[in-house]
């Protein structure tokens, strides 16, 4: 009887754990619907894109900003000497992604995700890290949306990823160790949570340049429905 009795009360207390995830989870998506649908107005947002422009890169589950090599605001060939390679051809762009630093260096695949590697990053164990990937101008350009703002947008984006960068008591970036090809790690700022994912710092700097965003932003299509709705409204008008 006692068996049965524990055996039952563990049922019980699964199905509430279960009935309280559901609920949780429900209303999660729920403000993220909200915030995409409802987002906040962006003061720059009448003005055209720089030239060059500055993009985002959406990913399936993942946002970056897109930065021009050469850029006449910073020049990250020399902000980022010694660290990404000399050759790179001026039209260059590089893509910027905070995160955690895991998912970028051990989750590479879908089958990467252990259980393990997702709740160390959601309890925000683990170092975060700006993600720098060089990719060739023409592919930026026929995948990614170019931002509205003018200059004033790149400037503002750029300070923002400066800002959240780290460095040692030299002065200097510190890189993180990385196996996948072509791409450098920096550590960065911050911290990694459901409640500040990567997709979140992306909106947070867009509406710091003054673009539309949502206020809460935990997934892809988060950051980019306020930028959408934006040029669906500019068609219609």
């Amino acid at each position: 009887m006692d068996a049965a009795r524990f055996l039952i009360t563990g049922l019980r207390w699964a199905a509430l754990a279960l009935i309280a995830a559901l609920i949780c989870g429900f209303w999660y998506l729920s403000a993220a619907w909200l915030s995409g649908t409802l987002p906040l107005t962006g003061r720059t947002a009448h003005l055209p894109p720089a030239k060059p422009a500055a993009y985002l890169c959406e990913a399936a589950f993942h946002t970056d900003i897109a930065l021009p090599l050469d850029g006449e605001v910073i020049n990250w060939r020399k902000e980022f000497r010694g660290l990404i390679p000399d050759y790179l051809p001026r039209d260059t762009y590089l893509l910027f992604g905070w995160g955690d630093s895991v998912f970028f260096t051990k989750v590479l695949y879908p089958e990467d995700l252990t259980p393990s590697r997702a709740l160390t990053a959601l309890a925000g164990m683990n170092p975060v890290a700006m993600r720098i990937v060089p990719v060739y101008g023409s592919d930026v350009r026929s995948v990614c949306k170019p931002l509205r703002g003018g200059q004033g947008t790149k400037a503002v984006l750029i300070d923002e990823i400066l800002t959240i960068l780290k460095k040692d008591a030299d002065g200097a970036y510190q890189p993180i160790k990385t196996s996948v090809p072509g791409e450098l790690l920096l550590a960065a700022k911050g911290r990694y949570s459901p409640f500040n994912t990567c997709n979140q710092w992306t909106a947070g700097a867009l509406g710091k340049a003054g673009l539309p965003r949502a206020a809460f932003a935990p997934f892809a299509w988060s950051v980019t429905e306020p930028l959408d709705r934006l040029e669906g409204r500019d068609k219609d008008g």
